[in-house]
This record gives structure tokens, C-alpha cells and sequence, in this order.
């Protein structure tokens, strides 16, 4: 059974937006799957347990999340009460809407991208979801400007809310971000940029403007894995995602659409990092 998510992609792109409620679940792939998609999400009961680009995180009851693009998410269980609304852009509706997201912590967002709501900003937030859903109904003639008006009140209230409910004005007015631990969130940051261009530790030192020894050194201390696996790790995630989905396309297209020099060293670093060839692991999908 597809998740709407899935079920409904022909649908957000055509729209550039969608209001998904009382969903029930979330997309499980047993392995992490990047978004494409930027997301707000409202949990109004239930709990589930998951990972955000390879961190832990835990989603209750009336916590609220916005997740931008191209991030690894992870579904491991959901509780049977769970349910959530999920407003979700396309890729080319957000890019246009970029500007207009007044979201000047979305660093912030990047790193910790779910906060909990007190009970009138969860009500707030459901009421005006409400009005989205409602408009969206009616023949109106500037109806696609109303409904990025209504994006507009909605980014602007979760980014006070944001603000008020975890400690991102402090971090902001003491500027604790030249920690360690903030090497990875960088590193992941261009890794997404980048992964295109290069897979070597080396071209990301040079992008924080630190030796490639202890760039390697900070990463392996604060998260356990190195530099290198981290490229390899998410190189194999959009490998996975392109062979589940992009069924269109032969293993050696999308091995040149990964940069990858041939069919064969490709083949080789699937294997390696995967345990089974692309060829196998796409015939299990599909099976």
C-alpha cells in the first residue's frame, strides 16, 4: 500500500503544493530515502520514531516540523493513534516560494527540525491549515497568490514559534555556532550541494577552510563515522532512490547521472558500500 506521499506525487507537482490530513504513517522503505520535498508537519496524536539525516529523533504528539529538501529521513515505527497534516511543496514550487520564506533560521531548522507547540500555538497552526484547506476549495480568481499569502502567515507564525519554544535566540545572540559538532551539519549541508562534483574529504576541508586531518578528525570524534563514510553512505541513498523509482532509466544512466566515470566503477562502489550489486538490490525492489 503506498504512502500518499507516494500515491499523490503526479499531483504535487502538477499543483507545486498539497494539504495531506489524518495520515496515518509514515513512508518506510526500511533504509533512509531523501525528500524531495519541503515539508510542514503537525502532529495532532500519536508518536513515532525515526531518523533525520542520520540522527535520532522522536516526532509527539503537537510537535511541529518543517524539513527542507533533500534531507535523509529514516521511518522506523509509528504508534496505532498516530495521525498528522502534512503541507507539502514540490521542489520547483519551493524554489519559487524561496524567496518569499522568511525562514532566517533555516540553518537552525537544518539541524533540529521539529519543536513542540503549547496548546493555543497548536490551535493557531490547525486553524489556519483549516483556511488553506478551505480556500483551496473555491473558484477564486487570484487564488494561487491568496494561498502563498496563507504559506506566507503560516512560515512567518512557525519560525516565531520556532524561536520562542527552543534555544535558537540564544544560540543566535551568543553565536555557539564555531562549535565542533557544527562541522558536520556543514559538512552535510555542502555534501548535499556537492556530492555531484566531489566524493574526496579533501574538496570539502577546502569548502570549511580547515585541513582535510582534522576535518576528518572532527567528524570521526563527534559522530563516530568518518569523513569518507558519510560521502559513501549518502551517494548510496540517492543511488537506492534513483533505482527504486527511476525505473525509466538503465543502472549505467544512472550511474552518469551520479558522476560516476563508467558502469563499472560504479557497479564496484555499489557493491562495496551496499553488499549486493545495483542490478540485484533493484530486482528485489520491484519483486
Amino acid at each position: 500500500m503506498l504512502h500518499p506521499l507516494e500515491s499523490m506525487q503526479v499531483e504535487i507537482e502538477k499543483n507545486g503544493w498539497i494539504v495531506l490530513e489524518n495520515v496515518n504513517r509514515m513512508p518506510v522503505y526500511n533504509e533512509p530515502y531523501i525528500s524531495p520535498h519541503f515539508m510542514i508537519v503537525i502532529n495532532h496524536q500519536g508518536i513515532s520514531h525515526g531518523e533525520y539525516d542520520f540522527q535520532p529523533i522522536v516526532f509527539r504528539k503537537h510537535d511541529f516540523a518543517v524539513i527542507y529538501p533533500n534531507h535523509t529521513i529514516l521511518a522506523k515505527d509509528t504508534s496505532e493513534d498516530y495521525r498528522v497534516t502534512l503541507i507539502v511543496m514540490s521542489g520547483p514550487f519551493f524554489d519559487k516560494m524561496r524567496n518569499r520564506l522568511t525562514y532566517e533560521n533555516s540553518s537552525f531548522y537544518n539541524r533540529q527540525p521539529l519543536f513542540h507547540l503549547s496548546e493555543q500555538q497548536y490551535n493557531c497552526m490547525c486553524d489556519i491549515v483549516s483556511l488553506l484547506n478551505s480556500v483551496s476549495k473555491m473558484d477564486l480568481e487570484r487564488k494561487s497568490m491568496v494561498i502563498t499569502d496563507i504559506i506566507d502567515v503560516l512560515t512567518e507564525l512557525s519560525q516565531e514559534f520556532y524561536s520562542k519554544n527552543t534555544n535558537y535566540s540564544e544560540e543566535k545572540r551568543t553565536k555557539k555556532r564555531a562549535n565542533s559538532r557544527n562541522y558536520f551539519y556543514q559538512f552535510y549541508e555542502l555534501l548535499v550541494d556537492y556530492y555531484l562534483e566531489s566524493r574526496e574529504v579533501a574538496f570539502y576541508a577546502r569548502k570549511l577552510c580547515v585541513s582535510p586531518k582534522y576535518f576528518g578528525f572532527i567528524i570521526k570524534r563527534e559522530t563516530g563515522v568518518s569523513a569518507g563514510q558519510w560521502i559513501a553512505r549518502y551517494v548510496m541513498i540517492r543511488a537506492k532512490d534513483l533505482l527504486r523509482h527511476r525505473t525509466d532509466l538503465t543502472i549505467q544512466q544512472i550511474a552518469f547521472m551520479l558522476n560516476f566515470d563508467d558502469y563499472p566503477s560504479f557497479s564496484r562502489f555499489f557493491k562495496n558500500n551496499g553488499g549486493i550489486s545495483a542490478k540485484v538490490y533493484r530486482n528485489q525492489f520491484l519483486s
